[in-house]
This record gives structure tokens, sequence and C-alpha cells, in this order.
């Protein structure tokens, strides 16, 4: 289901709402790659829903176009708008979801999304947050340290992501708990 949601700074963006069909559980904020509200998402957002979770994924890219979504083969489109999106807006973004969920809230953000969740754990309020291969996070947002329990995971033979990068956010952050994994082991859904 689509809804409207209004940031601090006036900024209306649709987001993705799925719920659970019993009582619910808790709040998860589900943080796009650079492709936006892709089947995928909306997939991870149901899965979530069906264990019990309110699930919100904004529609971070809304601030350029409403309904972006992006086929994989169209990486350079979705760097371009990744570049583009500044992280206060972004917050103010994710902050908006945040705000409608009356039960505890955890962040999961994917690959940009997983950067995203690193910073929103830093400055956001929050009971947890989950980053699935966030990239760069060691080269340029060591210096913003989460405030709530977070949980990194890291493809070992990820290229986009060095061991190098996961080794110095493992030094800055040892109380986060890292998994590292095989890419092709790395299942996204919950189960």
């Amino acid at each position: 289901m689509q809804i409207q949601l209004v940031s601090k700074d006036n900024h209306e963006l649709d987001a993705y709402v799925s719920s659970p069909q019993n009582e619910e559980k808790g709040s998860i904020i589900v943080i796009q790659e650079i492709f936006g509200i892709t089947s995928h998402i909306e997939s991870v957002c149901q899965s979530f829903a069906n264990e019990g979770y309110k699930t919100i994924a904004p529609a971070l890219f809304d601030r350029f176009e409403k309904n972006i979504v992006l086929d994989y083969s169209q990486i350079e489109e979705g760097k371009s708008y990744k570049v583009r999106l500044d992280i206060t807006h972004a917050m103010n973004d994710i902050d908006a979801a945040i705000s409608i969920c009356d039960s505890p809230v955890a962040i999961v953000g994917y690959c940009f999304g997983g950067m995203l969740a690193h910073i929103a754990a830093s400055e956001l309020k929050m009971n947890c947050a989950v980053s699935y291969y966030g990239g760069l996070i060691a080269e340029n947002h060591l210096d913003q340290s989460p405030s709530c329990p977070i949980m990194y995971h890291f493809g070992e033979q990820d290229m986009a992501i060095p061991m190098k990068s996961v080794d110095l956010i493992k030094q800055y952050y040892p109380e986060a708990i890292s998994t590292p994994t095989l890419m092709q082991d790395m299942d996204l859904t919950v189960k």
C-alpha cells in the first residue's frame, strides 16, 4: 500500500507500507538501494509484515521525481540520484517514516540504504539498525557513531566493498555485530 509522508522540511514523499495481519510486534523502516522502491524492496517489506512487523519504505528519490524505480541495469542513473541526494534530506525523510510508528523501530538498509542506516543510527531515534553491504561507511562516515545497537552484513567477496573497509568499521565500532558472508549465500528475506 502506498501512503504519503511529510518530512520536517514539509517535503511530501511516498512510502510503501506493509502491515501485519495479526498483532504488530514492532516497526521496520526499510531503506532502499539506488534503484528506488523496487519489487524486491516491496517483497522485503511484505516478508517482514508476514513476521508481524509494520514495514515502511520511504521513497527517498521523490525529492527529484515521483515513482523512480530503476532496473538493475540502470546502475549509473541510480548512482546519479545517490550523489544528488542530500544526506540531511534523506534523514528528514527517514525520520518522517519513524514518526508514524507507534511501536519500537528498527531500520534495515541495503547498499546505499545500508550506509543511510548507519547514519540514521547515529542521528535519529530508533531501537536498532541493520546495514546490509552499506557502501562508503568506512570512507566517509566513521565519524558518525551509532547510538543504538547495529549489525553490519558484508559479502566476503563483494568487489564494491573491500574487506579493509569492513575491518576499519569493526575497528571503529567493536561493539557492533559484523557478519561477513558470501554474496551468493546472502538471503535478504525474513524466515
